[in-house]
């Protein structure tokens, strides 16, 4: 029987790992969305303010998803459509366009080009926000450099989870579309191709297809019980 793998905490998920563990079916954790959200009553009133940035530069992909999280939690969506977001990575701009943003402009990846497109881009008045976790400091000495009145804001803390040693074949249970997102930055294309995955639904679906990732079966719905039905055949 080949081992099941869900891409949450165990606690997440007690009823779907009832039901695997029932058909006799191993079952791991691996939680890829390990990111620990800053607590700060002010991040709200960031979430409902974003609008009011002229730039926002978001660290990564995974910056993209809790900021978008963080937003939608505030009910500040609408304002936040009129700020101008500037990505450092094509996979930003990709995630900034599943969570309904638009990059403005892509920088390059050398300190050098950066600086420079930095400084051709920013004005004095400008307000700048800067979101993401380990790089803070990093970004703190490049937009002290330019032109701009910036904030920086650290939204989360990285926690290192260990991936669960599998063997080929096995199956990946992507849940969400940020988990799509989570999964494909923490494994490389060579890992993916060995194992099957199964998408909750079609939304999951859509962005793992758009991510590159081979998808083995999908649920109907978005259930526990769908879920189980679509792992089932592949068991």
């Amino acid at each position: 029987m080949p081992t099941v793998l869900l891409l949450r905490e165990p606690s997440e998920a007690r009823d779907l790992c009832f039901l695997l563990e029932e058909e006799g079916l191993s079952v791991a954790h691996w939680p890829v969305q390990a990111v620990q959200p800053v607590e700060r009553a002010s991040l709200h009133a960031l979430g409902e303010q974003l609008g009011r940035f002229g730039w926002v530069i978001p660290e990564s992909p995974i910056a993209v998803r809790v900021l978008a999280e963080l937003v939608r939690a505030s009910g500040g969506w609408s304002s936040s459509r009129r700020a101008a977001f500037l990505a450092p990575s094509l996979d930003t701009v990709r995630a900034l366009g599943r969570h309904g943003w638009e990059a403005r402009h892509v920088l390059p990846e050398r300190a050098e080009g950066r600086l420079e497109t930095l400084s051709s881009l920013l004005q004095e008045d400008d307000e700048v926000l800067w979101v993401g976790g380990p790089r803070e400091a990093e970004w703190r000495g490049w937009l002290g450099q330019v032109p701009g009145r910036a904030t920086l804001v650290r939204l989360y803390e990285e926690r290192t989870v260990p991936r669960p040693e599998l063997a080929r074949g096995s199956i990946v249970v992507v849940e969400s579309p940020s988990a799509a997102e989570a999964l494909e930055a923490a494994t490389d294309s060579e890992w993916r191709a060995g194992h099957r995955v199964v998408a909750s639904g079609p939304s999951t679906q859509q962005v793992l297809v758009e991510l590159g990732i081979e998808v083995a079966a999908v649920a109907e719905r978005p259930t526990t019980e769908a879920l189980f039905l679509a792992i089932a055949p592949l068991a």
